[in-house]
């Protein structure tokens, strides 16, 4: 399966929203935020639609870059 589909636009992409979701997670000094902050952050980048964000969340916890600890997101700590 490709990452992108050319039916679909970029912006909306799992990998487009990966990048956004995990650029937010960064910019915490914990490397942690809630879903509410992550979808506000989306939101001001103008995606609101669930579909994206929730294969940007599977897209990014399978490759093994973030982890939930309700209710948070967690940036995990690359080795």
């Amino acid at each position: 399966m490709p990452l992108i589909s050319k039916d679909e636009p970029l912006k909306t992409s799992m990998v487009n929203v990966g990048y956004l979701i995990v650029k937010q997670l960064e910019a915490k000094k914990n490397g942690q935020a809630s879903l509410t902050e992550v979808t506000g952050a989306l939101m001001k980048h103008g995606i609101s639609r669930h579909r994206p964000i929730t294969f940007a969340l599977c897209f990014l916890h399978m490759a093994g870059v973030i982890d939930f600890t309700p209710p948070y997101l967690i940036l995990k700590k690359s080795s």
